[in-house]
């Protein structure tokens, strides 16, 4: 009768070369999927901010930017302007002017689509 010796087993992962070079020409892909979803996130953001935003004048209109950073994935919309520092005071509101929140909202109706944009632009470029 044979017994089955304690200690040690031995495991051979076959194809393993092979595996590491697809993984290293995959995330440069998966990064480029990122970037496009982050960038369309951005834009999406930016035109929900301009169609909640208020309009006297249409300068808070037409001065709300999306820009990028950190190698594309990152997004940062609003106003930076030194000229559109009373966009504060219309997103939080003051004694006499009720708040008009876009940003916040806009980052909300967002957070789900950018899952979805992601999902999405990493199955187009694994594909």
């Amino acid at each position: 009768m044979l017994m089955p010796r304690r200690g040690r087993a031995r495991v051979e992962v076959i194809g393993l070369d092979r595996l590491e070079r697809r993984l290293a020409e995959v995330v440069p892909q998966l990064k480029e999927a990122a970037q496009a979803a982050v960038k369309e996130s951005g834009k999406a953001m930016k035109a929900d901010v301009q169609n909640n935003v208020r309009r006297d004048t249409n300068n808070l209109h037409d001065s709300v930017g999306d820009t990028y950073d950190n190698d594309g994935l990152q997004t940062s919309v609003g106003w930076s302007n030194q000229d559109d520092l009373y966009a504060a005071f219309h997103e939080a509101g003051t004694k006499s002017m009720p708040a008009n929140p876009t940003l916040i909202p806009a980052l909300a109706r967002e957070g789900t689509e950018l899952v979805t944009r992601l999902r999405a632009e990493v199955r187009g470029h694994l594909r």
